[in-house]
């Protein structure tokens, strides 16, 4: 409902994405690599080209962007969907935390300018921080990624992240991302501004997961159980 609210659309795109379509940002393709599960086979058969499961949505939705979105009028756009995702992660699989399939939901905007993109990145980081605070009494600190640890692909990562006492570090509890025009230029995404100049995009993509199960869990529990 909250995020109803901020305009925001419910979607579903599909959980296969071509390996042209994954490929076509290359930094993006690059920081997801190891973590992509392909399909390589159907029933007997060899596939022609193997087919990715998505790692994250940015390389399923934005085609359909590029098709939609031709005037100033169509923006913004601001869809979100609940869906799974698998990444096919091997450093110490722990449930809830760190998982090769996790449900989440996952928000992808198109603004005009870079400020209503960027306020949308921050309405969503504190809607999220709220989410944590209010709703699961667990402490979070807002910040940004550093250049490293950012999105790949994104212009800027905002993060709110959680303390767990037991082990004394730092968790990433939810993520906001500004992705300026940088997959709008890949996939062509175009709008025609009041002047009749043709114009990229400003996109944000952010996404809370079932961690927040884990983290509520690690913080407010220990050997002795849980008392919510």
């Amino acid at each position: 409902t909250k995020i109803k609210k901020l305009g925001v659309q419910n979607a579903y795109f599909p959980i296969f994405v071509s390996q042209d379509a994954l490929e076509a940002e290359k930094k993006h393709v690059e920081g997801f690599a190891p973590e992509v599960a392909w399909v390589t086979r159907s029933g007997n058969s060899n596939l022609k080209q193997p087919i990715a499961i998505r790692p994250t949505s940015e390389t399923a939705m934005y085609p359909a962007f590029a098709k939609w979105i031709r005037s100033h009028r169509d923006l913004p756009l601001k869809l979100n969907q609940w869906t799974n995702i698998v990444r096919w992660e091997f450093k110490q699989p722990t449930p809830f935390l760190r998982t090769r399939e996790f449900l989440w939901q996952e928000g992808h905007t198109a603004h005009a300018t870079t400020e209503e993109a960027s306020n949308m990145v921050l309405d969503i980081l504190d809607l999220y921080a709220r989410v944590y605070t209010e709703l699961l009494a667990v402490p979070v600190v807002k910040g940004v990624k550093s250049e490293e640890e950012k999105f790949a692909g994104g212009l800027e990562t905002s993060t709110v992240e959680a303390f767990i006492p037991v082990n004394g570090r730092g968790i990433q509890a939810a993520t906001s991302h500004n992705l300026g025009s940088n997959f709008a230029e890949m996939f062509d995404i175009k709008f025609e501004d009041e002047n009749g100049q043709k114009r990229l995009v400003k996109q944000t993509s952010w996404g809370i997961t079932t961690r927040s199960i884990g983290i509520m869990i690690m913080v407010h529990g220990d050997d002795k159980g849980l008392v919510l």
